[in-house]
């Protein structure tokens, strides 16, 4: 009931360990709160697409995006629970279990209740655009100086959209439910631009 107006949509790169964090987060709010959440794609790669990348990370990118393929061809055949759960499931592989993000995804779609047809789309580059324009549209509603993930709330009566929060560890309901309430605060509220600090708490993956 507390969520009752609230809609959000959540913008991602699955690759981003920042963002995952984050994502495990707000999931707690969104089933806590039956806030109703669009899981929207998003690249690093092409948000930060330059010549002069090392190979390391050009490797690096051409496999996200090949990962991210898949994700806007199930977006765009599919449900967002499906968007989801792949997300989840491919989250978990690489970031907890450190498989290559690349990996074990004849499995894991097996796993969603998902055609393995959609492996078939890792090569499809007619995607990118798609997947180029979800990324634009959350740099347009943020703001370009931004990375992810990015949040946009809407109450039924504006639609806001902000960068964060940057979680070193996912906390627990209780915990996350009042960083939610001072998030929604911040989100809506469009004099504060930024709050940073030094990372003190490492990464809890």
């Amino acid at each position: 009931i507390r969520g009752i107006n609230m809609k959000a949509r959540f913008f991602t790169d699955i690759t981003c360990p920042w963002a995952w964090q984050s994502s495990r987060w707000f999931k707690k709010i969104e089933e806590e709160l039956k806030i109703p959440t669009t899981w929207e794609l998003f690249s690093l790669a092409i948000k930060n697409k330059s010549s002069n990348k090392s190979p390391e990370m050009r490797e690096k990118h051409h496999k996200s995006l090949r990962v991210l393929r898949i994700l806007q061809a199930v977006q765009n055949e599919l449900s967002n629970d499906n968007v989801s759960n792949l997300y989840t499931a491919i989250g978990i592989n690489f970031h907890v279990k450190k498989q290559p993000i690349d990996s074990n995804l004849e499995n894991i779609l097996l796993e969603c209740g998902i055609d393995n047809k959609f492996l078939e789309n890792m090569d499809n580059e007619d995607l990118d655009k798609m997947i180029e324009n979800s990324t634009n549209q959350a740099v347009k509603l943020c703001g370009n100086d931004v990375g992810v993930p990015i949040i946009v709330l809407n109450d039924g009566k504006k639609e806001k959209a902000i960068f964060g929060p940057i979680i070193s560890d996912v906390p627990n309901l209780e915990e996350s439910l009042e960083m939610w309430e001072h998030f929604k605060y911040i989100c809506f509220n469009e004099n504060i631009h930024e709050l940073k600090r030094e990372r003190f708490i490492p990464l809890g993956l």
